[in-house]
C-alpha cells in the first residue's frame, strides 16, 4: 500500500518515520521546498520514546509530481488552516477504495467529509506527544494510544489495515465513536495548551501552581457542559481522566479527586511536553487556539452554554499573539474571581 504524508511536522513526521522503519512505503508531500530539499537530502530524524531513528523519503512538492500514482491511505498532518486546501487539492490522487485521514487537534472530521466524501474522511484522536526541533528533526516526547475510525462507525479494508499500520506507532484500534474521542483528547488538549499558552511553562514546572491545577479543572469543566448540550458522550481520558466527575462542581471530595488526578496526569503524562500552542507563540506563528478552546465557545454560544473560562483564555491567547500581552505565569491571576 501507498501511503502519503501531507505535512511533516511534530505529528507526521513521527508516523512518517516510524512507518518507513517497518517497511511500509512512505513518502511526504511538503508546501515548502526548501523543506522537501532539506528532507530528501539530510533525511529525516526522530529522537525520544521510540528510540533514535533516521530515514530517508521521497517527497514531493506540487501535486503535478505524483504523475499516475495513487495513494491508498493519504494523512494529512498540516495545521488546520490547511486542512480543506490539502483535502481539495490531494482527492485526485486518492486509489479507488482509499481513505484520507485528518490527523490534526481539534475535532474537524465532518468538515474533512464535506471535502472527499463520509465513505472516505477518517478521524483520529492522537495519544502522543511530539515536538519539532528543526524542519527534519523531530522528538517524540511521551506515548499513548490512537483512535481511528469514520463518522458512521463503518469499516472498511482499507482502515483495518490503516489502524494495523499505527500500532507500529502506539498502539491503535478502530472506534464506533470516533467524535466522542476527538472531543475527549479536545479537553485534554485544550487544559494543557492554553495554560501553557498564558504562563510559558510546560506542565511539569506549572501545575505545583494551585491556580493552574483549578484553571484546568475549569476548562474542562466548561468543555463537558458543552459536550452535554451538544448530545456528545465523552469516554474518559487514558485511564485516569473520567471527565464526568467534573460535573460534580459542589461536591468537595470529588474535586479534591480530580485535582489530585489532573496534577498525576499532567506531572507523568505531559511534564516536559511543549504543547503545540506555546511552540507557535514562541516561533511568532498564530495557534490553533480557535479550535481547541475556541471549540468550547463557538458551541456553547450555539447551545446556550457559557463559556466565560474559555472566552477569556481565547483572548488572552490572541491579545499574546498581536503583541498586546506578555507570556506569564501571572496571566493566572486573571482567572481568580473566577473559578474554585
Amino acid at each position: 500500500m501507498k501511503v502519503l504524508v501531507v505535512g511533516a511536522g511534530a505529528i507526521g513526521g513521527t508516523v512518517a518515520v516510524l512507518l518507513k522503519k517497518e517497511g511500509y512505503d512512505i513518502r511526504i508531500k511538503c508546501h515548502i521546498p526548501e523543506i522537501k530539499e532539506l528532507i530528501e537530502t539530510k533525511g529525516f530524524y526522530l529522537h525520544g520514546a521510540k528510540g533514535e531513528h533516521h530515514v530517508d523519503f521521497k517527497c514531493y512538492h506540487e501535486v503535478s509530481e505524483f504523475g499516475d500514482e495513487k495513494f491508498d491511505i493519504i494523512i494529512i498532518a498540516t495545521k488546520y488552516a490547511h486542512v480543506a486546501a490539502s483535502a481539495k487539492m490531494i482527492l485526485p490522487y486518492l486509489a479507488d477504495n482509499g481513505i484520507i485521514v485528518g490527523m490534526q487537534n481539534g475535532i474537524l472530521t465532518e468538515e474533512l467529509a464535506e471535502i472527499v466524501g463520509r465513505d472516505k474522511a477518517v478521524g483520529c484522536m492522537i495519544g502522543f506527544g511530539a515536538t519539532r526541533n528543526a524542519d527534519n528533526d523531530v522528538t517524540m516526547t511521551s506515548l499513548g494510544e490512537y483512535y481511528v475510525g469514520m463518522l458512521d462507525g463503518r469499516k472498511t479494508a482499507t482502515l483495518e489495515k490503516f489502524a494495523e499500520m499505527l500500532s507500529h506507532v502506539v498502539p491503535a484500534q478502530i472506534t464506533m465513536d470516533i467524535k466522542g474521542r476527538q472531543y475527549s483528547k479536545l479537553i485534554i488538549n485544550s487544559c494543557i495548551n492554553a495554560v501553557a499558552g498564558i504562563t510559558g511553562k510546560t506542565l511539569g514546572n506549572i501545575m505545583d501552581d494551585p491556580r493552574a491545577g483549578k484553571l484546568f479543572l475549569a476548562i474542562a469543566r466548561e468543555g463537558m457542559y458543552v459536550a452535554k448540550a451538544m448530545g456528545i458522550k465523552v469516554p474518559k481520558y487514558g485511564k485516569l481522566l473520567e471527565y464526568r466527575m467534573l460535573m460534580l462542581m459542589n461536591n468537595a471530595p470529588y474535586n479534591a479527586i480530580c485535582r489530585f488526578v489532573v496534577k498525576l496526569v499532567a506531572k507523568l503524562k505531559y511534564a516536559d511536553v511543549k504543547p503545540s500552542t506555546l511552540q507557535s507563540i514562541e516561533a511568532g506563528e498564530i495557534t490553533e487556539i480557535n479550535i481547541l478552546n475556541g471549540f468550547f465557545v463557538v458551541n456553547g454560544k450555539k447551545y446556550g452554554v457559557a463559556t466565560p473560562v474559555n472566552t477569556k483564555l481565547v483572548e488572552m491567547i490572541h491579545e499574546i499573539e498581536r503583541g498586546e500581552r506578555k507570556v506569564d505565569p501571572e496571566n493566572l491571576a486573571e482567572f481568580s474571581g473566577m473559578i474554585r
